[in-house]
């Protein structure tokens, strides 16, 4: 039985981890930090691929300079220029803020609801409460 509770108990963190993880992925890619991920690594196989040859301070200069773009560069530029051509070349939905039908929502008329007030006359009033048990296990 224990071992059964912790199963389950393990197997909810790691659905909720798996679930949490997923949502900060879909987020990232949402924002466009595929690229910058990817811009990153060219930049950083540029700057190895530049020091070989050169000093650091030259092979950073070269690397961000924009006249040097490797095959990964461009094709990064290529990929975001066609993703926001995609984005542009659809058309702006506008909203429309006016209702062309509108219900009318007709209610019953009201009627009005009337209490009965409860009869008490005077004979009720008049009769005396019932007499008390005997207290004499009491006392």
């Amino acid at each position: 039985m224990l071992t059964l509770r912790r199963q389950s108990c393990t197997f909810k963190v790691v659905t909720v981890k798996f679930g949490r993880g997923a949502i900060v992925c879909v987020l990232c890619f949402s924002l466009g930090f595929h690229w910058l991920a990817l811009q990153s690594a060219a930049w950083t196989s540029m700057i190895v691929q530049y020091s070989q040859h050169a000093s650091l301070g030259k092979a950073v200069a070269q690397t961000f300079d924009g006249a040097h773009p490797c095959k990964l560069c461009k094709g990064i530029t290529a990929a975001q220029q066609s993703e926001k051509k995609s984005d542009a070349s659809l058309a702006p939905i506008k909203p429309d803020l006016i209702c062309a039908t509108r219900r009318i929502a007709l209610r019953p008329d009201y009627t009005d609801f009337f209490f009965v007030a409860p009869e008490i006359n005077a004979a009720a009033r008049v009769k005396s409460p019932p007499t008390p048990p005997p207290r004499s296990e009491l006392a």
